[in-house]
């Protein structure tokens, strides 16, 4: 099928925020064109789309939103609530609304519209069909996964975002000043410069992670990407056996993030005089063949079932998967590497030092949870490096391997990817070198795609807002999985095995905390074990902060005081909320905007005073309203 030529835009709304408001609206719109510096601005949304319905009578269309769960949300209210656009999709029952499927491109009629919203809440895209021409609006933060403020700086943008006061009484249809008009053209010039440079290195697909694949296909050769990364999808299973319907599912079982530990006895304690390493380029550290014990599997499994792991499987140049069950026990000094998800008895977020069951505060090998009889002795699916840490930091008993599979595997199937980046990113500066972190940055997240297409469809509610329900479907090609699982695998090794090195125990110093690609210790730089530091090469530590302070109350959350003030992580706290912390510990005027944040400023005087159950007011939440959506001031509180 021939591919569609797009006139391609960048595009920006700005919205009203008031006190007391219960309906919001577009007040400004901006739109420029690749490869002009002409700047369209208008004051609401209908003038916006007038604008784009007449270019639409001679051209496609492609809009570049930068978060387009915002700007969309305004867009999808319009269509939907105005215009009373189609929503071009049918139902397979009748009467399930849940059955809906979207109609393919081709059958769309002019003024029918769809959108790929995920389960999760992603946006990804819109699409509408007008004058015989296709409008596409996508998110540019799939591509470029930074703030504007932070791509004008890291592209070297001509342009570079500027700021107002977003809070004051607005209208659509009202007088936008010079400097309002100034501040959302630098919006879309910074992101079209930006376009402009993906675009000229032939980065075009829908997400970065599209593009990493695009691209480490065609340095592979598609063919031999094919015959080399097959889809384990189609290596059907007996689930009575085997526990998974297919390879896919089974390995996906293997497949888990970063290593994100703070080490018991360490929490809500104050530390002195400490330091932060961060892993230059963890993940492209571990795909490429420095280390040649890193081999990554390829082509088809061979599975077994039964209590043993087979000499094939052991033999170099191989990668296993096991599915075991077993009860554990953490060994002195070691540090737990474990957690399981799939048990509701277990806490989702917790490395496991024990297997026995807590109930009541109480641990026991053998626990009644409702009308089950529950034993501690979970079953885990595991890659090969898993399977080597769980030995290292734990006691094991009552073994038995259940089943398990292996794949032919080699150092260096990345190389001629990860090479080519690795070059860029340190001979070169500005785009290209951003560009480079990325490419680096994003494969190994693409080859772990699973099959996972659920959508979110949209309804217009009683107030005159919009409610969404999520379709299942599972139809999405995966890519391949045995892979993405072991690169995994090898980052967290790398991280804990350096955690481990450095720590002495909850009442000494050394390791306190992990986050993926870092550690954070109170200990000097020249005492730290079993690293090797460097600032820039791959399978290094760069010593990344010295603090003076800090305190860490559970996984990413925690506060550092350094020579340039405190930074503080909290997972969902926002900006302001920072800023507010981190003025009050830095002793600087924090100029409160309300009695909210007087109260709080009053209060909060010191390090210690960061803890579970602090509220910090000024955190902006996201709240789906008629017309769009506002983001109104909530607490955040530390849980």
């Amino acid at each position: 099928m021939r591919r569609r030529d797009y006139r391609i835009f960048a595009a920006d709304f700005e919205t009203t925020v008031y006190e007391g408001q219960d309906h919001t609206e577009v007040w400004a719109a901006a739109l420029v064109e690749i490869n002009t510096e002409d700047v369209f601005v208008t004051n609401s949304i209908s003038d916006f789309f007038s604008l784009i319905f007449d270019l639409m009578k001679t051209s496609n269309l492609k809009l570049y939103f930068h978060n387009l769960k915002f700007d969309g949300s305004f867009i999808l209210d319009y269509f939907i609530r105005v215009l009373r656009f189609h929503q071009a999709y049918y139902l397979t029952d009748p009467m399930d609304p849940y059955s809906a499927v979207w109609h393919k491109d081709k059958h769309m009629q002019n003024g029918d519209f769809k959108y790929l919203i995920s389960d999760m809440g992603q946006w990804y895209m819109m699409q509408l069909k007008l004058h015989g021409h296709v409008l596409q609006i996508v998110d540019s933060f799939k591509l470029m996964p930074f703030s504007l403020s932070s791509i004008g700086k890291s592209f070297e943008t001509k342009h570079r975002k500027t700021s107002i006061e977003y809070t004051g009484y607005r209208r659509a249809g009202g007088v936008i000043t010079d400097q309002e008009r100034d501040y959302i053209a630098n919006d879309v010039l910074v992101l079209k410069e930006a376009l402009e440079t993906m675009f000229a290195e032939g980065h075009d697909k829908l997400t970065i992670g599209a593009c990493c694949l695009q691209e480490f296909k065609s340095l592979t050769g598609f063919y031999d990407f094919g015959e080399m990364y097959p889809d384990m999808k189609k290596w059907k299973l007996d689930k009575e056996t085997y526990g998974a319907p297919d390879a896919d599912a089974y390995i996906r079982k293997a497949y888990r993030g970063g290593w994100c530990y703070l080490a018991r006895g360490k929490e809500n304690r104050v530390f002195k005089n400490g330091i932060t390493l961060d892993v230059n380029s963890l993940y492209p550290s571990v795909m490429v063949s420095d280390d040649p014990s890193h081999v990554y599997p390829y082509g088809d499994p061979v599975f077994w079932s039964g209590d043993y792991i087979p000499d094939q499987a052991r033999k170099k140049g191989r990668y296993f998967y096991i599915r075991v069950r077993t009860r554990f026990e953490i060994k002195p000094g070691m540090l737990p590497t474990l957690q399981i998800k799939n048990m509701s008895w277990y806490a989702r977020n917790e490395y496991l030092e024990t297997s026995a069951i807590r109930v009541g505060g109480v641990e026991y090998e053998r626990a009644t949870i409702g009308d089950r009889v529950i034993d501690s002795r979970p079953t885990v699916t595991l890659t090969c490096t898993d399977w080597q840490l769980l030995q290292e930091h734990y006691y094991l008993f009552d073994t038995e391997i259940l089943d398990g599979c292996w794949f032919f595997a080699k150092p260096g199937v990345f190389d001629c990817y990860i090479d080519k980046y690795r070059k860029i990113k340190m001979e070169s500066k500005g785009a290209r070198r951003t560009l480079a972190k990325l490419y680096l940055n994003n494969l190994y997240g693409k080859l772990a795609t699973g099959d996972n297409s659920s959508y979110k469809i949209a309804y217009e509610k009683e107030d005159g807002s919009l409610g969404f329900y999520t379709i299942s479907e599972s139809g999405k090609k995966v890519v391949y999985i045995p892979a993405g699982a072991a690169v995994t695998a090898y980052a967290r090794k790398f991280t804990i095995d350096a955690a481990q090195a450095n720590y002495y125990g909850p009442d000494k110093p050394g390791f306190i905390y992990a986050d993926t690609d870092s550690i954070h210790c109170d200990l000097p730089v020249e005492k730290i074990k079993g690293v090797k530091l460097d600032d820039v090469n791959f399978l290094c530590w760069k010593h990344e902060a010295s603090w003076k302070r800090g305190l860490f109350l559970r996984q990413k959350t925690y506060i550092e005081e350094t020579e340039d003030g405190a930074n503080v992580t909290a997972c969902g706290m926002g900006v302001r909320c920072k800023e507010l912390i981190s003025n009050c510990i830095n002793g600087t005027d924090p100029q409160p905007r309300n009695e909210a944040e007087q109260e709080f400023c009053e209060h909060f005087t010191k390090l210690e005073d960061f803890r579970i159950g602090l509220k910090v007011p000024s955190n902006l939440k996201q709240k789906r309203i008629p017309g769009g959506v506002v983001l109104m001031e909530d607490e955040f509180c530390i849980r």
